[in-house]
């Protein structure tokens, strides 16, 4: 299977890939300056779509890479980053009964759910509810088989070295390190007792800075299910809304920059994604 699977990755990926490659030399070389960005946007949104044909592991991937701008031109960079919140959900018919397994009945144990997703990822989706009167978000993940997943990471494991062939010498060691860490830590991703864990640590640890840090509801969550508070927010990168409620940006960055160095020098848990 995984010879096949390999095959098949292959083959999508490799068009756009020559295409990047050339794209990435080019950029380097010019700064940017003077370059067809439209082409270079029609290959990056073929590269994302690609990234979401071939499931999971692939759409984790390219969330990674639309933080590289040491890998990629911006114009991947801007066409990839619609995977962090945007990923097409799967059907509500085939995430009902992955929280029913877990939790029970949905009319028993919720008030109310929308069956239309808040926000897709990767490995899950993203549900708003209420349970006895308090609005939660319910976070499912995907219908994936897990054995699918395992055997795409091998898969990736293979094309890893042909993938590094189209950056640059320079980069190959630490992309390569990176990547071996993006394979182990989904393994992590995909246990939400795990995430649930550090969302309480966190809590505890940041308790007296002032940021909002959402509670677990533990009775309605599992390894596949995580039932959260609600807390409304603006995207950080959502400048127009920033400024529409009069926030502070300048103010705004300093804090962020409080937040990650008082993670990660005060405590022993570093979120380096928090949304």
């Amino acid at each position: 299977m995984s010879t096949v699977r390999t095959i098949q990755v292959l083959f999508k990926l490799l068009p756009s890939l020559f295409a990047l490659r050339k794209h990435r030399r080019k950029w380097v070389k010019t700064e940017g300056k003077d370059t067809d960005l439209e082409k270079y946007r029609k290959n990056a949104r073929k590269v994302l779509n690609t990234f979401i044909s071939l499931g999971p592991v692939y759409i984790k991937l390219g969330q990674w890479l639309s933080s590289r701008a040491d890998i990629l031109p911006q114009p991947y960079l801007e066409e990839l980053a619609k995977l962090q919140d945007s990923v097409p959900a799967a059907p509500f018919d085939l995430v009902k009964p992955i929280i029913e397994n877990d939790i029970g009945p949905l009319n028993e144990k919720f008030e109310s759910i929308d069956q239309n997703p808040l926000s897709g990822a990767s490995l899950g989706q993203v549900y708003r509810g209420r349970i006895s009167g308090q609005e939660i978000v319910v976070k499912v993940k995907r219908p994936w088989n897990e054995k699918v997943v395992e055997e795409d990471l091998k898969v990736l494991k293979k094309i890893l070295p042909m993938a590094l062939r189209f950056v640059d010498p320079n980069l190959r060691f630490s992309a390569r390190a990176m990547i071996s860490q993006f394979i182990e830590t989904i393994h992590e991703e995909m246990d939400y007792t795990i995430e649930s864990s550090n969302l309480k640590k966190i809590k505890e640890d940041m308790k007296k800075s002032n940021i909002a840090i959402p509670s677990v509801y533990d009775d309605y969550s599992s390894k596949n299910v995580l039932t959260m508070e609600y807390l409304p927010g603006i995207k950080i990168t959502n400048i127009a809304a920033l400024d529409e409620k009069g926030i502070d940006r300048h103010k705004l960055v300093i804090d962020v920059h409080k937040v990650f160095f008082t993670m990660l020098l005060r405590h022993s848990l570093f979120h380096a994604d928090p949304h």
